[in-house]
This record gives structure tokens, sequence and C-alpha cells, in this order.
């Protein structure tokens, strides 16, 4: 059985993760981890070693860019996929000049975003954690 690839959703949204986490395990065949928080998503990163981010622009506190700021300060170079429902220029910026591999703009399907993930990993580099 083939190494299933290991990624990490950080979204609060209950509802909205739960249906993500499901598909992207049952048909995409990724192993899934869940945070709530940003403070859980290095955590996990260092717990977990995923090999890809789905990391929520509006998280609570101080948002998605912070943590994406924060995993670059820190030297992390992991897959990125930030979602946002506020799909401006200044976010697309902002988000690739952190190094984000893709803005996903809310509302989208599991099946785009599996299909994103697998595009995705055609054409990653090694991550660094």
């Amino acid at each position: 059985m083939p190494h299933r690839k290991r990624i990490l959703l950080s979204d609060d949204n209950e509802g909205f993760s739960t249906l993500l986490l499901e598909s992207l395990h049952e048909h995409g065949g990724f192993h899934v981890f869940h945070a709530r928080e940003e403070h859980e998503v290095m955590e996990t990163i260092q717990c977990h070693k995923p090999h890809i981010l789905l990391l929520d622009d509006m998280l609570p506190h101080k948002g998605g860019l912070h943590v994406l700021r924060q995993l670059r300060e820190r030297g992390h170079r992991l897959s990125t996929i930030l979602m946002t429902v506020l799909s401006t220029q200044k976010i697309v910026r902002d988000a690739t000049e952190l190094g984000a591999s893709y803005v996903f703009p809310k509302p989208f399907s599991s099946q785009a975003m599996i299909e994103k993930i697998q595009e995705l990993q055609k054409y990653a580099p090694p991550t660094k954690h």
C-alpha cells in the first residue's frame, strides 16, 4: 500500500472542517490532521510533519497570513494552500510573498480541493520541517 500524504487542515469552522476532513480522507485517500487555532498549527506540524497545509485566512486572533509568516520565519517550507473568502489582489500577493503555493477562494467543492492538492503534489519541492 503506497504511503498516504499527510495534510494539515487549519480552519475554525467546525461544519466546514468536518465535511472537508471526511472528503479528503475518504475520496482523496489522505491522512488528515486538524488544527482549529493558530497555536495548534505549529504543534501539529512538529508532531505529524504534514506534506501540505490547508490554511484558512480567517483564523481567530491574528489570522492565516500571520501563521504563514511565522512558518516562513521558522524556516518551514511546507506547501500551503491559503483558503479565503476574501480573494483580493492584496491577499493573493501577500500570501504568495509569504510562500503560499496557491490561494483557493471559498466556497469550493471538496473535489476541487482534492484535484488542487493532487496537482500541487506533482510540482511541490521536498518539504522542510
